[in-house]
């Protein structure tokens, strides 16, 4: 005997029942995280997120604390919007804290899960970080300060002879610095090696840029065949031109160090020198260089370049830190020696940093499950403090916060302090090892800038200063500015007259 079928009634009300159980199971699921923005079924809160996604992140912080569970390509998402639960979690718990969410494209292939920035948490990693601390350790960057010294001198030369170039002459600047501590040689303007490495950063930073790759926040995806899956062909043809360059890059040092050449202070020669004590193969080698230029290249650059669009739109601190380097140096050009007594220069740097963080926050992933405020953190949840979020404030420029009594003692200033009072260089275990050594470079640039150069904005067939729109920038990891136009402006002869003889007297 046949079944009676259901009446439309009948449908519609087992319909309404199944739904309510579904979403009686989602809330009960969705209350035991921290709060945050409904999402739509399986995708959850994925296309909510934009591409520069800083200022929307603050904006859930504001309306649902400073703890916001989003979830991203099927990833549970924490967003840390205040320093009090990044230090809590990044920094106390980093035994779980301290890895990096999956990475497919960026990290599976194109980098063969041997570049350090995005390696998972584990030995490799630590031996790769142990190598950076021995050589960036405080006691140890005072040897490069003769290559920091040379570079912003150059940097000072080619802003006088080229005023149009200033935002290629902040990158020359940085990424030469980079490339001479790394490999140990200078480069020129027109390098190939130099266009090369910049290339390859341009394109690792495009590639983990959060949405550039549907694979990552779909898995699954890395199951097709490479005729399927062309996103794959391209991450391993990438994978072989950067190793194809850092490789030879690298033997390129160690064949020096084999024919009696000298490489200085440079990072490879050391590592070259240790390779059977730190137990490291050579494609390793390849990569820790690479990531050595990597990650001090654009950090300092975009560092530089926030600061002049700070100086164009807030020009009263600017000039403050110019009266105190003409009371300290006069017309002759600041070194190190006069850090100490110049400390607003060393708050107008910090308040760089504070200002506009030229990276806005790189994820963590937890290694285990953990419960944090009652609420639960799944294991491989991405925990993303925002940086920018903590700290930043366009409508404010105020080096003044960080002058304190202390500063009043010489004695107290020190360059370590520089990466006090703001979170730029990050949380924890992945706090960046190159940190003192990017702080002193952009600290030296920067007032040497300030000494030589008034900065001054370019103005409209009106009359009208053109201004930097700050909502002009890179968006996903880095925050680096779209060119906009600034004068720089040679502040005598004689400080012209002093940059050119310098530059006639460089010792690298």
């Amino acid at each position: 005997m046949a079944s009676p079928a259901l009446s439309p009634l009948e449908v519609i009300v087992a319909a309404l029942i199944v739904l309510g159980v579904v979403k009686s199971f989602l809330h009960r699921k969705r209350s035991q995280y921290h709060p945050g923005p409904p999402g739509l079924p399986l995708v959850g809160n994925t296309f909510q997120v934009p591409p520069k996604s800083w200022n929307y992140f603050k904006s859930l912080g504001l309306k649902y604390g400073p703890v916001v569970h989003i979830s991203v390509g099927g990833d549970n998402v924490l967003l840390l919007s205040r320093a009090l639960e990044a230090n809590e979690l990044l920094d106390k718990r980093s035994a779980i804290y301290s890895s990096r969410p999956r990475s497919i494209y960026a990290g599976k292939y194109q980098s063969q899960g041997k570049r350090t920035v995005i390696m998972p948490y584990g030995p490799t990693l630590r031996r790769h970080r142990a190598i950076f601390q021995q050589l960036l350790q405080t006691k140890s960057i005072g040897a490069y300060e003769i290559y920091q010294d040379a570079g912003s001198v150059k940097l000072l030369h080619d802003i006088l002879t080229q005023p149009d170039d200033t935002f290629m002459n902040v990158h020359r600047f940085s990424a030469s610095l980079i490339f001479q501590l790394t490999y140990g040689r200078r480069l020129e303007g027109d390098d190939k090696d130099l266009k090369a490495v910049l290339r390859v950063l341009e394109n690792f930073v495009r590639e983990i840029t959060p949405g550039s790759h549907l694979v990552d926040a779909l898995p699954i995806l890395d199951i097709l065949p490479d005729l399927l899956a062309p996103w794959r062909v391209k991450a391993l043809k990438a994978h072989e031109e950067e190793m194809k360059l850092y490789f030879r890059l690298a033997k390129e040092v160690k064949t020096k160090m084999d024919t009696g050449g000298s490489n200085a202070e440079c990072f490879l020669a050391h590592i070259w020198e240790e390779q059977e004590k730190l137990d490291i193969d050579e494609k390793e080698i390849a990569y820790v260089g690479g990531t050595a230029f990597e990650a001090g290249t654009g950090t300092t650059a975009d560092s530089i370049l926030w600061f002049l669009a700070a100086a164009l739109l807030f020009p009263d601190p600017i000039h403050r830190a110019q009266q105190e380097i003409d009371a300290i140096v006069g017309d002759r050009m600041p070194t190190f020696a006069d850090f100490k007594d110049m400390p607003y220069c060393a708050a107008l740097v910090k308040e760089i940093f504070r200002w506009c963080p030229s990276i806005p926050g790189m994820p963590h992933a937890s290694d285990r499950d953990d419960n944090f405020q009652g609420y639960r953190v799944d294991k491989g949840t991405v925990i993303m403090p925002n940086i920018w979020g903590m700290h930043h404030d366009e409508e404010k420029f105020d080096p003044s916060r960080y002058l304190c009594s202390e500063n009043s003692d010489p004695e107290a200033l020190s360059f370590e302090g520089l990466v006090d009072g703001h979170y730029l260089f990050g949380f924890g275990r992945r706090i960046c090892p190159g940190r003192y050594l990017a702080s002193k470079s952009v600290w030296l640039a920067v007032t040497r800038i300030l000494w030589a150069f008034s900065i001054l904005p370019v103005v409209d067939i009106d009359g009208k200063p053109i201004l930097p729109d700050m909502s002009k920038c890179s968006g996903g990891v880095t925050n680096t500015p779209d060119e906009f136009p600034v004068r720089l402006v040679c502040r005598s002869e004689e400080r012209a007259n002093t940059v050119r003889q310098a530059t006639e007297n460089i010792i690298y």
